[in-house]
């Protein structure tokens, strides 16, 4: 039937062509954006899917809003610009968002003549009458439609198409299957986009339309432009091309965040989760200030500001001690950002190994210094009296000599002592205070000086190390406290060992130290002996950390010296007897 042309508005016209309107409005968006900010993999493809689709529904609505049929036939023909090419689109943009290796180009080009042949079939279909056996007019749904009667060509289109839809689906599925968040949403949103047309074409195909010569695939394609289109604005299906995510960052032990190019949270692995103040399906879409820690936050702002097209990293310190690595680099293409992968990294125990090494650098510094000029000096002492020995034959001066020896080896007797500090207590457990004193004092050169013991208590600390404090202690009121002495002409010190409440004291009667350098005795180098090597105090302060002790020098009774020791843990004792020794 060939009637007049006019035009008629059937329940089918709107939805195709708003779904159509909404597939191109979408596609020269996609295109602008990749104009304006070159967005990434991926966007001219779905650009061009969309416009394929596009162009199909809107010339099936134009073709149900003519009656003629003349223009139903063209309009049917220009269709085929957006039918052809649309399965190998929607293949190609799949492997994309599956992450897949493309096939080869030979490949490509072999799928893509198919498309070509069939777009020249459809035009030349009045010589040979491939596609189509032959094409009417029925009003008997009472609107005027164009019943297409297909041929071999056109079957042999249905094969190639749904070949690709179904390996799609199926690769849509197999992702969907192995991925979480974002990329699971952009998934379910393109199984609905290819899901739906797909059945619509086989009961199509099947002549089980209900209303003879309706497209429904392209009707059903008016369903999936409402889909695609909240896929896009709200799970950016075409601002982010999911690359592998479970294999290349689902199975890092670092925190891994994926924001959009308004710094909103897309995704997180499972590490980057637990740093969210959220879970992750709650924190979708949310600013990363609202769900990240400040630090964080402000480490992503700072690199940010430095280049967007670098990747870049930024330290930042939380809670006071727990010390995280922030590195961040842009999603997209030609070195420009649709969105950032932010990876977080706990670098607390390598800054902790950064602190210690610089610590054993700054001892070997000290080491160095104390090396060469205090050893020197001794050394240049012996040389100069080992000389005078050789021109005199005089004994004195290898007397001389033996005391420089005794000096050096005094030094380097404390420098192996200070090499030790930075080992960890490993034998820790009760002694009596009192029989780690008298083992102390017995290795010191004393001389006339006494000692005193009213402590009683049973201390938790390493036994070698706890010696190694009494002993520096002891040489220490020796070398000092038998120069100017309170008490007249006698040089003996008294020195007296006792107990307080949370800890112990040691005190001798020598002349004390003036308040105004106590703070200063414990920094290595400092002394007031003109023997001295400024590294007793230090190894006493060091020992006494070491046990988490603190230790304070004030003055004892006598005006000497009194170091006290405080927060020592102590253990009942059996023994209540008071060692004295002189």
């Amino acid at each position: 039937m060939h009637g007049a042309p006019h035009w008629q508005v059937t329940p089918y016209t709107i939805p195709l062509g708003v779904g159509a309107g909404l597939f191109v409005l979408l596609a020269v968006y996609l295109l602008r954006r990749q104009t304006e900010r070159r967005l990434v993999p991926g966007a001219t493809l779905g650009a061009l899917l969309l416009l394929a689709s596009g162009l199909w529904m809107g010339m099936y609505a134009f073709e149900l809003s003519r009656t003629d049929f003349a223009a139903k036939v063209v309009s049917n023909q220009l269709g085929y610009l957006g039918i052809a090419p649309l399965p190998l689109l929607w293949f190609a943009y799949v492997i994309r968002h599956a992450g897949l290796e493309p096939l080869p180009r030979e490949a490509w080009a072999a799928l893509g003549t198919v498309p070509v042949a069939i777009v020249a079939l459809v035009f030349t279909n009045q010589w040979h009458g491939l596609i189509w056996k032959d094409l009417w007019l029925s009003d008997q749904s009472g609107y005027v439609m164009l019943v297409n009667e297909h041929n071999v060509a056109f079957l042999g289109f249905i094969i190639y198409a749904y070949v690709l839809i179904l390996v799609a689906l199926a690769v849509l599925i197999r992702t969907l299957l192995h991925t979480d968040g974002i990329y699971r949403k952009q998934t379910i949103g393109l199984l609905v986009g290819g899901l739906v047309p797909a059945v619509g074409g086989v009961v199509y195909v099947a002549g089980a339309s209900p209303v003879p010569g309706l497209n429904l695939p392209a009707l059903a394609f008016s369903l999936t432009s409402t889909a695609v289109a909240w896929s896009v604005f709200r799970h950016r299906l075409f601002t982010v091309v999911p690359i592998a995510w479970e294999s290349a960052v689902e199975s890092m032990h670092g925190a891994a965040i994926v924001l959009d190019g308004d710094d909103a949270v897309l995704d997180a692995n499972p590490s980057g989760e637990e740093i969210l103040d959220r879970p992750l399906a709650d924190s979708y879409g949310l600013a990363a200030e609202t769900v990240l820690p400040d630090g964080i936050v402000a480490a992503i702002d700072t690199t940010a500001t430095a280049d967007d097209t670098r990747n870049t990293d930024e330290t930042v310190t939380l809670d006071g001690d727990n010390h995280l690595l922030v590195y961040t680099t842009p999603l997209g293409e030609d070195a420009t950002t649709t969105g950032t992968l932010v990876l977080v990294r706990d670098i607390t125990a390598r800054k902790e190994r950064e602190h210690q090494l610089q610590r054993q650098n700054e001892r070997l510094e000290e080491f160095a210094s104390v090396v060469s000029h205090d050893l020197r000096n001794p050394l240049t002492v012996a040389r100069g009296y080992l000389e005078l020995a050789a021109e005199t034959g005089d004994d004195e001066y290898f007397h001389r000599v033996e005391d420089a020896h005794d000096r050096m080896e005094a030094i380097i007797e404390d420098l192996l002592t200070l090499a030790r500090q930075g080992e960890t207590l490993t034998d820790v457990s009760p002694v009596s205070l009192s029989t780690v004193v008298f083992e102390a004092w017995d290795g010191v050169a004393v001389a006339d000086a006494t000692l005193d013991v009213h402590a009683d208590i049973v201390v938790v600390a390493d036994r070698s190390r706890l010696r190694q404090l009494f002993e520096n202690l002891f040489r220490n009121s020796v070398e000092h406290g038998s120069t100017g002495r309170q008490n007249g002409d006698d040089d003996h010190v008294a020195i007296v060992v006792g107990s307080l409440d949370d800890g112990f004291y040691v005190e001798d009667d020598g002349p004390g130290v003036p308040e105004s350098e106590r703070e200063n005795v414990f920094e290595r180098g400092f002394t007031t002996h003109e023997d001295g090597t400024g590294l007793g105090l230090p190894i006493v302060k060091s020992v006494a950390e070491a046990h988490g002790w603190s230790v304070t020098l004030t003055s004892s009774p006598s005006g000497g010296a009194r170091f006290e020791f405080t927060g020592v843990e102590t253990t009942p004792s059996d023994d209540e007897t008071v060692e004295t020794t002189d």
